[in-house]
């Protein structure tokens, strides 16, 4: 990790500023949508290369976990055949080298034009939904601390 060292001691990586957490975010959720067993490391590697929260964008890849993986996998299949134009084929999935080469090579245009397609868009809204919820609570914060102000100072201004 020596080498390393200097590259991750950038504040970038760790800071929790709010464009710096959504962006970590989005981009974990993205990446989360990769049909292929790489997430952390995807997710750390482009956190790296855009500054950006590396723990929060690792994390995030956790919207796809096993309970997830295949509706959201399937989801993006059946997107990506609407888009093709084409029907969506039935498959049974199988965990060995005859079905990569049998069953996955049919499907794997629509799944991975269904899996950037979603990808993108729930990149896109859980920006857009985090950073509107964050800036609502800083907004609320703030109005609070306002109010609370001017009672203090009406309060003072009696005595």
């Amino acid at each position: 990790m020596r080498p390393f060292r200097a590259l991750l001691e950038h504040p970038a990586y760790w800071s929790l500023h709010r464009d710096n957490v959504t962006l970590a975010v989005a981009l974990g959720i993205f990446v989360s949508f990769i049909p292929l067993p790489v997430h952390m490391v995807a997710a750390a590697a482009l956190a790296l290369a855009i500054r950006i929260n590396i723990p929060v964008a690792v994390a995030s890849v956790y919207v796809s976990n096993p309970l997830t993986m295949f509706p959201q996998y399937y989801l993006a299949y059946r997107v990506g055949a609407a888009m093709l134009g084409g029907r969506p084929r039935h498959f049974a999935f199988e965990m060995s080298w005859s079905w990569i080469h049998e069953g996955f090579l049919p499907i794997w245009k629509p799944l991975l034009l269904g899996c950037l397609t979603l990808g993108a868009a729930s990149a896109a809204i859980a920006y857009v939904l985090l950073g509107g919820i964050w800036r609502l609570t800083l907004v609320l914060k703030y109005h609070q601390r306002k109010r609370r102000d001017n009672q203090g100072n009406s309060a003072n201004a009696r005595n």
